[in-house]
């Protein structure tokens, strides 16, 4: 189904067994390079490539997660799944990254990424 299909449910857990209900709102980073454009004085143009890491900013129903012991807690082996479009997605050694916040009228957490060492998507 990939490919011009997206949505649906998502499910997300890490190798602690943590199980995160998204919230709809789950972008992925894979790349391991941003590139920025600059212009040299005689008007020609570059680019300059800055490593990164693969990373994920995911929004999810605060059900009661300690953000406070995610945040700290050791690299995990991250999946996401896309039950939808049969897309997995699977960080490996990731950490927990961001300000998370909870919205207390509407039961979101904002604010939270993950920075893995490797990314592989499978579908």
């Amino acid at each position: 189904m990939a490919g011009k299909d997206f949505g649906g449910v998502m499910k997300f857990r890490d190798s602690a067994g943590r199980n995160v209900s998204l919230r709809g709102n789950f972008s992925v980073y894979p790349h391991k390079n941003t590139i920025e454009g600059v212009v040299n004085q005689d008007g020609s143009p570059d680019r300059v490539a800055t490593p990164v890491a693969p990373r994920a900013e995911i929004t999810f129903a605060d059900k009661g997660i300690d953000l406070a012991g995610m945040m700290g807690d050791a690299r995990r082996d991250v999946t996401i799944v896309e039950e939808f479009t049969g897309i997995v997605h699977l960080f490996t050694r990731a950490f927990y990254t961001g300000d998370p916040a909870s919205n207390r009228m509407s039961g979101e957490v904002t604010g939270l990424g993950i920075m893995a060492e490797a990314y592989q998507r499978m579908s």
